[in-house]
Parts: C-alpha cells; structure tokens; sequence
C-alpha cells in the first residue's frame, strides 16, 4: 500500500482501504507464520505541514504452523497501529519515521504488524497434544521439573551420602 503524499490535503483525513499481498521471496516469514494470504488495510492519514500521521487498522487472513501437530492450518489475525511520518527527523525524534520523496511505502510496516501479532504458540481449533507413546512420554514443564528434582542426577547421587565434616 502506497501513499502519495502530494494528493493530501493539509489538516484533512484521508481514508484509504485496499487488500495487500506479500511475496514470500521478499518477506521472510518466521515460524510459526507460514503465509499471509491478504491482509485487509483501513487506513486514516492526516497530514500536517512535515508531518503525516497513518492509522492503521490490519485484518490478515494467514496460515499458522499448530503449536501441537505442526499442521498448518487458516487464521484471522487483527492489529493496529498509528504511525509518524516526517520528511526531516531530529536525533530525539525516536517516535517518528522518515519518508523521502512524493510516497511513503506501508507494506513493510504491515508486515511489521502482522508478524508481531502473531501468537506465540498457536493452536488449531480442536488441535490436543499428543499422547505418550511407545519409547516417548510427553509430559508438561512443571512433571519435568517436579520429576527431576524428586529424581536427582543418578551419576552423582553417590555423593550425597559423602560425609565432608570428617
């Protein structure tokens, strides 16, 4: 999504809606996103003398990897976000971006936004961790630390019984 900042009218909210694809060569996805099919992009931009404020708001239909069986399987996700845009940005000016010339690109920062909103364990609808099986256990975090600390560390247990005061 593009945004031609020369057809802005100064103090007026522009508002802008349009469905955004990104190519997976020049997005690099991070597990557990597998693909973003559309995102659907509302945005309100106002521009003030240097300065352009965007509000986005972002609905992605993507593709997650299941955090119990590791199959994909189809998602919504929702995020939003205002931005700060200014053609000359100071040193403390950390809250503001930089744009040069006539269009400030927005794709990167929906991207940006879809991956952060991203769960970090999804689950499919219906997905349940799987069972213990043969030559395997699954077991939660608090069994393995409640086990291991009932258990000991066998190689080592014989020094428990070492007498050091003598």
């Amino acid at each position: 999504m593009k945004i031609e900042v020369n057809k802005l009218r100064l103090s007026k909210q522009t508002q802008f809606k349009e469905d955004v694809t990104f190519d997976s060569e020049k997005y690099n996805l991070l597990f557990p996103l597998k693909e973003i099919k559309v995102a659907h992009v509302e945005t309100n931009v106002a521009k003030y003398d240097d300065f352009i404020n965007v509000d986005l708001k972002i609905t992605a239909e993507v593709t997650l990897i299941c955090s119990y069986s590791l199959k994909p399987f189809p998602s919504k996700l929702r995020a939003e976000d205002e931005l700060h845009f200014a053609s000359y940005i100071d040193e403390d000016d950390y809250e503001l971006l930089d744009y040069k010339g006539s269009v400030i690109d927005l794709d990167p920062y929906i991207f940006d936004l879809i991956s952060a909103s991203v769960p970090l364990k999804p689950k499919a609808p219906g997905a349940k961790l799987p069972e213990s099986g043969k030559g395997y256990r699954v077991m939660t975090e608090d069994e393995e630390r409640q086990e291991k600390s009932e258990k000991g560390n066998g190689k080592f247990d014989a020094l428990l019984d070492l007498d050091l005061d003598d």
